[in-house]
C-alpha cells in the first residue's frame, strides 16, 4: 500500500479552510497518509480533523524573520527530517507556492504530483493541470487524490471547552443583545473597507440594539481599530489578540452576525456558520468568496480591466468603498441579524 504525503504548509487561513475537505478525502482514501499543514493553525486543523493523528505541522512560527538564526535553522532541519522518516511514496501538493514545492522536492518521494509553477519540472515529476480559473475549491480539487464530493462546503468545526471558557471570559462584561463580530483588517490595504465606514457600522448597530465587537490579531488588525475607534465618541468592544483560534472559534459559534473584509476571518465565521458579510473590493468574489448558504459578499461595481489591485486605475477602489452602511444594514437584515424594520401607521389628522 502506497504511502501519501500531503502538502499545504499554506499561510492562509481561508486559503485552508477551503481546502480542507478535499484533505481529509485524501486521508479517508489513503490508510497511510499524512498531511502537512501549518502550525500557525493547529488548533483550527485539530478542531476541524478532530481525533486525527496522522498529522505533521510545518513550524512556521518558529522559523519568523524575529527568531535567531541557528534556532531557525535546526527547526527546519527537525521538520524535513520528520518529513523524510515518513518515506513517502507519493507526494502530493495541491496548492503550489514556493515553501510547498520545496518540500515535495525534499520529500524524497518517487511520485511527486503538483500544478504548472515556475521551474515545476525541477519540483514535480507528474505535473498536473489544475482548474484556477473556478472557485478555489475546485481548483484544490482538480488536484486532490481524491477530491471531496460537491456541493463545496467547508469542514464542520467543533469548538473546544477550553475555547468556550475563554470566549465567556472574554465576553462577561458585555451588553445583553445579538452579537455582531467585525474584522477591520485584511492582509492587503486593497481589500480593507475605509475605518470610517466601520465605525459608522457599528454606531448604526448600537441602536438597532446590537453589540458590535472587533476582532483581529496583529498589528495591522491592531492599527485598523485604533482607526475605527478614532471615528467613535464611545470605544467599541475590542478582542484583538485576546483570543486564541479556539476562543474566536467559540466566540462565532455564540455571535449573531459577522462583517468583514475579504480574508481568513469570514471564511472561519462562514465556517462557523455564522450569518455573514463578506466585503469584497478588486479581489475576484468567483474565486474566494465564503462557501456557506448563509453568507453574503458586496461589492459596489466591477473593476476595469485594467485593474491591478495594488494600484487602483479609478482611484480609491470605488469597487470596494463605495459599499454603503445601509447595503450592510440591509444584508444583515435579510440574513435575519437584525429585525425587519416595522413601518407605524399613518394617522390624518381631520380638521
Amino acid at each position: 500500500m502506497s504511502r501519501h504525503l500531503i502538502l499545504f504548509p499554506c499561510g492562509h487561513m481561508g486559503n485552508l479552510l477551503i481546502a480542507l475537505p478535499h484533505l481529509k478525502a485524501m486521508l479517508d482514501a489513503h490508510p497511510q497518509a499524512l498531511l502537512v499543514t501549518n502550525a500557525r493553525y493547529r488548533e483550527l486543523v485539530e478542531h476541524s480533523l478532530p481525533d486525527e493523528r496522522r498529522l505533521l505541522f510545518y513550524p512556521e512560527p518558529a522559523l519568523a524573520p524575529s527568531q535567531p538564526i541557528i534556532r531557525r535553522i535546526s527547526h527546519y532541519l527537525g521538520f524535513v527530517r520528520a518529513l523524510r522518516q515518513f518515506s513517502a511514496d507519493v507526494t502530493i501538493d495541491i496548492e503550489g507556492e514556493q515553501k510547498s514545492a520545496t518540500l515535495a522536492r525534499l520529500s524524497g518521494a518517487a511520485k511527486r504530483i503538483g500544478p504548472p509553477r515556475r521551474h515545476a519540472k525541477w519540483f514535480y515529476n507528474d505535473i498536473r493541470q489544475a482548474i484556477w480559473s473556478a472557485h478555489r475549491w475546485h481548483g484544490y480539487g482538480s488536484l486532490s487524490q481524491p477530491a471531496a464530493s460537491l456541493p463545496s462546503r467547508y469542514l464542520p468545526i467543533t469548538s473546544s471547552k477550553t475555547g468556550q471558557e475563554e470566549m465567556q471570559r472574554a465576553t462577561e462584561r458585555l451588553a445583553a443583545g445579538p452579537r455582531v463580530l467585525i474584522h477591520v483588517g485584511a492582509t492587503k490595504t486593497y481589500k480593507m473597507w475605509h475605518p470610517e465606514q466601520f465605525a459608522s457600522l457599528c454606531q448604526r448597530l448600537r441602536r438597532a440594539g446590537c453589540v458590535p465587537v472587533l476582532i483581529g490579531a496583529g498589528q495591522k488588525d491592531r492599527s485598523q481599530i485604533q482607526r475605527v475607534q478614532s471615528f467613535l465618541c464611545e470605544p467599541v468592544c475590542d478582542l484583538c489578540d485576546r483570543l486564541s483560534l479556539s476562543g474566536m472559534v467559540a466566540l462565532m459559534q455564540d455571535s449573531q452576525g459577522y462583517v468583514g473584509n475579504d480574508s481568513g476571518p469570514m471564511h472561519l465565521a462562514a465556517a462557523c456558520r455564522l450569518p455573514t458579510i463578506g466585503l469584497f473590493g478588486p479581489t475576484d468574489d468567483s474565486l474566494w468568496a465564503p462557501l456557506s448558504e448563509n453568507a453574503v459578499v458586496l461589492r459596489r461595481q466591477p473593476c476595469r480591466s485594467d485593474c491591478e489591485r495594488s494600484s487602483c486605475s479609478l482611484d480609491s477602489y470605488p469597487c470596494l468603498q463605495s459599499i454603503t452602511v445601509d447595503q450592510v444594514m440591509q444584508q444583515l437584515t435579510r440574513l435575519g441579524v437584525l429585525p425587519e424594520p416595522t413601518t407605524l401607521p399613518i394617522h390624518r389628522a381631520l380638521y
